[in-house]
């Protein structure tokens, strides 16, 4: 197969060994599409190693069409168009991932579209449910509401009945928080946010 190789300073498209054999619970997916994230440009930059046993090729999310299965995975077949979460390798041709960390690419979205999703999704629901422990109707605080954790966690809140306030660095980038969701924001360019967060929490 062929992937994206690390040489100096550039990014070199070259011939590399497959990912050999699949274990009981993983899938081989034929990669269309790869995410492309802070932690791939840090790996590219040298300051974040994947860790250990992982592929030295970069990439953390892919989306692509189920090649082949393990013995034990019953949740998807070959040809299923899918996206996943990896600990690297997704700028190749495919990539060998345990079937807990694939998803169905969600109706009306394109394989272009969920190549972005694992990472972003993820992470949201890490650091909202499952870190913050996020209890029912409890109000959100989000910095960076327009970044791509943040207008995923938007979308979680809307979703789960969390109501929102974010801060953003433009009016801009305000109008698009609102337009997914968000109750109301802050421009960081204004000054503190901490008033008007207060007097919409008391709301």
């Amino acid at each position: 197969m062929f992937a994206i190789a690390v040489e100096n300073e550039s990014l070199v498209w070259q011939e590399t060994e497959a990912p050999q054999g699949i274990a009981s619970d993983e899938v081989r997916i034929e990669v269309a599409w790869a995410g492309v994230n802070r932690a791939d440009l840090m790996q590219r930059a040298g300051q974040y190693p994947p860790p250990e046993g992982a592929s030295q090729i970069l990439g953390l999310e892919v989306s692509g069409t189920i090649r082949e299965v393990g013995r034990h995975v019953e949740r998807f077949k070959v040809g299923d168009p899918v996206c996943a979460l990896l600990s690297g390798g997704g700028y190749a041709e495919e990539v060998v991932v345990n079937a807990l960390q694939v998803l169905p690419v969600p109706e009306g979205y394109s394989l272009r579209d969920a190549a972005a999703l694992p990472e972003m999704f993820a992470t949201a629901w890490l650091n909202l449910f499952i870190e913050g422990n996020l209890k029912h109707k409890e109000r959100v605080l989000l910095h960076a509401g327009a970044s791509g954790i943040g207008t995923t966690a938007i979308q979680l809140c809307g979703l789960f009945g969390h109501p929102c306030f974010v801060t953003v660095g433009s009016q801009e980038k305000l109008e698009t928080c609102l337009r997914l969701g968000a109750d109301a924001g802050w421009n960081r360019h204004d000054g503190s946010f901490v008033e008007a967060v207060n007097d919409w929490g008391g709301a």
